[in-house]
């Protein structure tokens, strides 16, 4: 009702014939109905879709946008980026209370929610059995589906169970989800019966320890968009044939430990919007990006970037989508200044978070130019730099020019004093870790541009600054973090006393 905007709006539901019909006396509530009936297609597509998951079942926002945008259900007439519109989807049916039970990131942003039972009940009766939930248990309980009509089916599996799901009679379906209550384990899974799902756009096979590589027929599933591994630790490698999946959109493979190389045909992937994956700081062994990585031009979500011998850092500049956040390493085999300015990082406007790993070495004087090539956007929100082993700062960190800023750490620095920080408008966590060449800070850190030093600051802290001695504040006139609300100190022997200022500030 919060979209109707005059009376005769008003009148025309209270009045509406949906009150009457029979079938929602003991089971659904017109007004269900009637709220369903007011969505634009595509939102009724989305809702619907939501029977496939378990009642009670904890949805995740990122998953089920990407499943929407698997199957297709955005409006052909829709312009801009297909996550932010499908995004809206989602918050046009929360704001009508189709789901519930939020939990939000410290943004605000909605990253997990849950159905009602009634609703989901709704949902179901929508989709008339095309969604489909089958419980598979130890006793092998054979299914009973009339999958001629499925289209999208969630497994269940309880306990430690070999997977009975017979796909026979499943040919048409869309998305095979597959649930591991309460984190039980799946000892076997039939992949080698699953050539017959020739229609398949989903397939979330994720926390399966029983799989160590997919059978190569998963080429043959050219309609795929979806396909999540993540958590299959067992998995070793997948199948060169992968690389034909021309519609895929979404890979993930994120905590899959035993994975270490990738097919070499990844170029190939050219609609691949979301590639996940994580990165192992313990192991010796990582997973390299193929060749090709360049030629993914689609790609919104790549959380690492690996310099290689295969993969150049100039192969970035075409991941001109790139969005979220992006961790670079292998700066070390980054062979000169030319080569790292050509990923346009300067140019990449939709990220928001980046990492810029260095390495320690002793090429000193060719890490400080490639640091200086590697300047961000400045719409970036969050920058970390870590092991950057050179004594003077890039250009672009002593200029104001990251007037977006608001997190902010630096770790294992070797440089001898502190940019001028201060001068960041918008500033809020700034963390500094382990700068053994640090022996005072004074009015650089505070910058003398502004008039207002470190304006939105609330959280800072130092740890292991081993020669720190001396941290001086003079206001001069102007203020200096007036918003600072924590300030923690650690593994700092040398310093004797603060600032009187920030007493002051403490206190209050």
């Amino acid at each position: 009702m919060q979209s109707k905007n005059n009376k005769q709006d008003w009148e025309n539901v209270l009045n509406s014939e949906m009150w009457e019909l029979d079938v929602f006396e003991k089971t659904l509530s017109p007004a269900l109905l009637l709220s369903y009936y007011d969505l634009p297609p595509p939102l009724k597509r989305c809702f619907s879709y939501c029977a496939v998951f378990p009642k009670d079942h904890t949805i995740q926002i990122d998953d089920l946008i990407k499943l929407w945008m698997a199957q297709s259900y955005l409006d052909s007439k829709s312009d801009g980026e297909m996550e932010t519109i499908v995004r809206e989807y989602f918050e046009n049916l929360a704001a009508r209370s189709f789901f519930q039970d939020f939990e939000k990131d410290d943004k605000g942003n909605i990253v997990r929610c849950k159905m009602h039972d009634i609703v989901h009940d709704f949902a179901q009766f929508l989709t008339n059995n095309e969604c489909l939930i089958v419980e598979d248990d130890c006793e092998n309980l054979k299914t009973n589906l009339s999958l001629q009509k499925g289209r999208h089916a969630t497994v269940i599996v309880h306990g430690s169970t070999r997977f009975s799901f017979s796909v026979n009679k499943a040919r048409n379906l869309h998305t095979l989800l597959v649930v591991s209550d309460n984190g039980c384990k799946i000892d076997s899974f039939p992949l080698d019966s699953f050539q017959q799902l020739k229609y398949l756009r989903a397939m979330d096979l994720r926390g399966n320890d029983s799989i160590v590589e997919l059978p190569r027929e998963v080429g043959e599933f050219i309609h795929l968009r979806y396909l999540n591994l993540s958590r299959c630790r067992a998995l070793k490698t997948l199948p060169e044939t992968i690389c034909g999946l021309c519609n895929l959109q979404t890979l993930d493979v994120r905590l899959c430990l035993g994975l270490r190389k990738l097919p070499q045909g990844m170029g190939n992937l050219v609609n691949l919007r979301h590639f996940l994956f994580t990165y192992y700081e313990e192991f010796s062994e990582q997973i390299n990006l193929a060749k090709g990585v360049g030629r993914l031009t689609s790609l919104r979500t790549l959380p690492f970037f690996i310099v290689s011998d295969e993969c150049k850092i100039e192969d970035m500049r075409n991941l001109k989508e790139l969005r979220g956040r992006l961790e670079i390493r292998g700066l070390v085999n980054v062979k000169d200044a030319e080569k790292a300015e050509k990923a346009e990082l300067k140019n990449k406007k939709h990220l928001h978070g980046l990492t810029l790993h260095f390495t320690t070495g002793r090429m000193q004087e060719r890490m400080k130019k490639v640091a200086k090539a590697l300047q961000p956007h400045p719409n970036l929100k969050s920058l970390s730099i870590v092991q950057y082993q050179v004594r003077e700062w890039p250009r672009w960190m002593m200029e104001p020019s990251l007037l977006q800023l608001t997190h902010l750490l630096l770790s294992h620095i070797a440089c001898q004093c502190l940019p001028p920080l201060g001068e960041l408008p918008l500033l809020e966590n700034l963390n500094i870790q382990y700068m053994p060449r640090v022996k005072y800070v004074g009015g650089e850190f505070l910058g003398s541009s502004s008039a207002i030093a470190f304006p939105r600051l609330k959280h800072l802290g130092f740890s292991e600054m081993q020669e720190w001695e001396i941290w001086e504040v003079k206001e001069e006139g102007r203020k200096v973090m007036p918003s600072l609300l924590s300030l923690k100190i650690s593994a700092s022997p040398k310093l004797a006393t603060l600032p009187d200022l920030l007493q002051t500030l403490l206190q209050k």
